[in-house]
C-alpha cells in the first residue's frame, strides 16, 4: 500500500510537510554517481530529468512499498516520471531505516508499469535506458 506525501501520512503515522520535503530534497540532491557508479556526478533531480526531459516527476514520501500489511518498513522517496498515457516510470529511493533515523539515500526499487504490469530493474543505468527507448 503506497501512502501519497501529499496526504501528510507515512507508516499509518501523520509526518509533517517540512519532514516530507527535506526528504524529498536530500533525494533530488544526492549525487547520481552514488546511486550508480556508472552514472555522472551530478544531483539525482538533474539526472532523472535528463533521462525523459518530456516526461514530468511527481516526488513523494512513502512506506517503500513494504509496509501496508502491518509490518515495519523503511521510508522512501518516489520519483514517479509520467511517460505516456498509462504508462508511468519508478524511481525509489530509500531515505530512512526501520529505526526512522535519516540515511544516505540508495536505490530501492526501479520499475516501468503499464497499466498495472510493472517490470522490475536491478540498475539505474538499465532503468534509464529503458525509459528513454519507451515510445513518447
Amino acid at each position: 500500500m503506497r501512502m501519497m506525501s501529499s496526504l501528510g501520512l507515512l507508516i499509518g503515522v501523520a509526518v509533517p510537510a517540512a519532514a516530507q520535503e527535506h526528504l524529498i530534497t536530500a533525494a533530488k540532491r544526492v549525487p547520481a554517481a552514488a546511486l550508480d557508479s556508472t552514472l555522472p556526478a551530478v544531483p539525482f533531480e538533474h539526472w532523472l530529468a535528463s533521462v525523459r526531459p518530456t516526461a514530468t516527476i511527481e516526488w513523494e514520501v512513502n512506506d517503500c512499498g513494504e509496509g501496508g500489511d502491518g509490518r515495519d518498513a523503511p521510508t522512501c522517496v518516489e520519483a514517479i516520471l509520467h511517460l505516456k498515457g498509462d504508462t508511468t516510470a519508478h524511481a525509489s529511493l530509500i531515505v530512512a531505516g526501520l529505526d526512522g533515523k535519516q540515511s544516505e539515500p540508495a536505490v530501492w526499487d526501479l520499475s516501468i508499469g503499464v497499466r498495472y504490469s510493472f517490470t522490475g530493474f536491478k540498475t539505474l543505468s538499465d532503468w534509464a535506458a529503458s525509459v528513454r527507448g519507451q515510445r513518447r
